[in-house]
């Protein structure tokens, strides 16, 4: 589940390219943040339901324990050693291995809590070994394995720690995944001229003929299947993020896409379970098969039934939110993925107690929240006067303006705050009306989920 929460991080950075075009940068954002979306409610309910049955089961196994054994008991698993797919790979590998070769079997090691290996280099420096047999006297002997030759890597002709190795492959990585996605937005505001623009939108976020509730469930198979391909549900949703700024994919379009990568991308584990052997290979295979159960759930709560298609709305409000505050996205990305995290975590080592009456006091709030919001929105009248707006809170609990004005005192003296404050008027105004637009189609629909979304197109 936190494998998950963590895997849809990258495609929230790749949004932040498209920071210096709001209207882009709505788009990019509400389609980058589906993705995030649709793994938080997953695992709000999920996980509480894991713990629940867990507890209620005399086996003591919860809903995706109990499933995944269900299947493995079906079906003839064997203690046979099963084959590596490589796909990508078979490309990737030689010019990655030119870079970095890491050693495998410290991992094992690490995972296997051996002690000896704890200060173990990740980095492969020596490939040709020899081995001399050293007499210890009183009939015993040791095995030395002595280095010979280097491998043909980068960093294996270093003697660096593997803090700094890997401080600078992330540095390296992240420059080159944002400068090929800054190309890729220039080339494709180069190529989405007049009507060829117009045709490209038509044509990828238009429905089946007599058949358009089917639409959602082919893009999932093409989501899944482009997963596959590449083995990585962030590369997949990476590149579909510039594409969602530049108007080309829909919000409505990106979130079946997204939900078959999170299918796609569960076959990598699968892969990798039928690479073990013996007694490994039926919990390799259970682990992987709970991942694709975990989404699968996720897919038939949130997308099968229309009118709990959350992840759309959500998407789409954060996009708002981000067109009129640009920080709310470094905002968002240090909350959601590291204090909202940290702060269950030191909850839960603070034992149960804490954690459940925390998280029940902040989930009933925000079911109340969340339940006022749409009675203002389409009931006011079911409301209490005073709840029939929140103009009773202090605007800091009811706007980001008092932080907007915050902020942006703390950063006018920086480039960063000079360059936001050069945006022109026209820009600002734009996005107004395309929000307000958005805004009046929207709230004249009984169920905005079963809809497609022009706000985002």
């Amino acid at each position: 589940m936190g494998a998950n929460i963590g895997t849809s991080i990258t495609n929230t950075l790749v949004s932040l390219t498209q920071v210096s075009d709001r209207n882009e940068f709505r788009r990019a954002f509400g389609g980058a943040t589906i993705h995030d979306m649709f793994n938080w409610l997953n695992v709000l309910l999920l996980l509480p339901l894991e713990v629940l049955t867990q507890a209620l089961n005399p086996t003591g196994e919860g809903y995706l324990e109990y499933t995944t054994d269900a299947i493995l008991n079906s079906i003839d698993v064997g203690e046979t050693k099963g084959t590596k797919m490589k796909l990508l790979k078979v490309i990737t590998t030689p010019f990655t291995s030119l870079i970095i070769k890491t050693d495998k079997k410290v991992l094992s090691e690490w995972a296997l809590n051996n002690t000896e290996y704890f200060n173990a280099s990740l980095v492969k420096h020596f490939c040709k070994y020899s081995t001399e047999i050293i007499d210890l006297g009183d009939n015993e002997t040791e095995t030395v394995r002595i280095p010979l030759e280097r491998c043909p890597s980068l960093f294996s002709q270093t003697d660096l720690a593997d803090l700094y190795v890997g401080l600078i492959l992330l540095a390296v990585s992240l420059l080159m995944l944002c400068g090929c996605l800054v190309l890729m937005v220039k080339i494709l505001h180069t190529l989405l001229q007049g009507s060829i623009a117009s045709v490209i939108r038509t044509t990828l976020n238009a429905d089946i003929p007599y058949f358009g509730w089917l639409t959602g469930y082919l893009a999932m198979l093409v989501g899944c299947g482009m997963t596959i391909l590449v083995q990585s549900s962030s590369v997949f949703t990476s590149a579909l993020t510039p594409l969602v700024g530049c108007g080309v994919i829909s919000l409505e379009r990106m979130y079946p896409l997204t939900l078959g990568s999170n299918i796609g991308t569960t076959t990598t584990a699968l892969l990798a379970a039928l690479a073990a052997s013996g007694a490994t290979l039926r919990p390799s295979i259970q682990i992987a098969l709970v991942h694709l159960v975990f989404n699968l759930t996720g897919i038939v709560v949130f997308y099968t039934l229309p009118g709990l298609r959350w992840p759309v709305p959500l998407a789409r409000a954060l996009g708002n939110v981000t067109a009129s505050y640009r920080w709310f996205a470094v905002a968002y990305l240090l909350g959601m993925f590291m204090i909202l995290p940290a702060l269950v975590f030191g909850l839960s080592m603070a034992g149960p107690t804490a954690l459940y009456a925390v998280c029940g006091v902040a989930m009933t709030t925000a079911s109340f929240v969340a339940m006022v919001n749409v009675l203002q929105r389409r009931a006011p009248a079911f409301l209490p006067v005073p709840l029939r707006s929140w103009a009773f809170l202090p605007k800091p609990l009811r706007s980001l303006e008092p932080y907007d004005r915050m902020v942006t005192g703390m950063t006018s003296h920086c480039c960063c705050g000079t360059a936001v404050a050069m945006e022109t008027e026209a820009e600002a105004d734009s996005v107004a009306r395309e929000k307000k637009a958005a805004q009046a189609e929207f709230a004249g629909r009984d169920n905005p989920a079963l809809q497609t979304d022009h706000s985002l197109a």
